[in-house]
């Protein structure tokens, strides 16, 4: 059966209307607020992707480091996502911690000024 392009106009506008009124009525998830520092995203890709050469790190696992340590860099923590990607379980279990990702970062061309400093930022947090 073929819809007519008024009727896939008019479908749209019913599905975003929709949309609209469950966002209005917070329902979630579609309305959720998105975190760009998913810690548990960001330490699955760091967990999943840096294991092994930490000289070398791969594309996928560069794109996980330097989200974790620039993510509102320079706030009132200094590296608030950081610190939330390093107490995620995942990273220990798989043998990385803070200093792991510091360690990465300049290799992953990070261009924050990250430094031995950095990982102190942490202390209790982590």
């Amino acid at each position: 059966m073929e819809r007519s392009r008024g009727q896939h106009q008019l479908l749209t506008i019913f599905l975003l209307v929709l949309l609209s009124a469950a966002c209005v009525a917070g329902v979630d998830p579609p309305c959720k607020p998105w975190d760009p520092c998913d810690s548990q995203l960001l330490s699955w890709m760091i967990g999943r992707f840096c294991v092994g050469d930490l000289e070398h790190p791969t594309e996928t696992c560069c794109e996980g480091v330097v989200a974790a340590v620039g993510i509102r860099f320079g706030d009132t923590v200094e590296v608030p996502c950081l610190c939330r990607v390093a107490k995620e379980p995942y990273l220990g279990i798989m043998g990385l911690d803070i200093h792991s990702i510091l360690r990465m970062y300049p290799t992953c061309d990070g261009v924050q000024p990250v430094g031995p400093h950095t990982a102190e930022a942490c202390n209790g947090r982590v």
